[in-house]
């Protein structure tokens, strides 16, 4: 009879256990827990990068084309910078990431690409490119 008893109580406790709605989503719709909404709203960050395509650029006996792409990954502002052979910094491009052509690469010129965060203020990362003639 003990056995009985004790085998009833373990299954109605399994019964309730097996309720939890916190368990079975569908139950549980509707309600949010602060850890899933804290996962939620988290925003993928990578590395901040900057390249250039193609680089070396073939200039022939004119100028080349090359395709400067950044992302600042985070999504914030960023600022994108040229300085060509050491000259002062003129604005490129302002964006959280995209591309755009450089329509004016020079045979033997070097033009140094550096990409900021927004204000100017943190070097996020450069890249170099120089015209080559092919």
């Amino acid at each position: 009879m003990k056995a009985t008893i004790s085998i009833a109580a373990v299954v109605i406790c399994l019964f309730f256990a097996a309720c939890d709605s916190s368990k079975h989503p569908k139950a549980a719709a509707g309600t949010t827990k602060p850890e899933a909404t804290a996962a939620a709203s988290r925003i993928p960050q990578t590395a901040p990068t900057i390249s250039a395509t193609p680089n070396p650029v073939p200039t022939g006996s004119g100028i080349g084309t090359t395709t400067i792409s950044w992302t600042t990954g985070d999504r914030s502002n960023g600022q994108v910078y040229v300085s060509a052979d050491g000259q002062a910094e003129q604005i490129f491009a302002t964006a959280p990431q995209g591309s755009a052509n450089a329509a004016w690469v020079q045979a033997g010129k070097s033009y140094e690409f550096r990409l900021y965060g927004a204000g100017h203020a943190k070097l996020l990362g450069k890249v170099v490119v120089t015209g080559a003639e092919h």
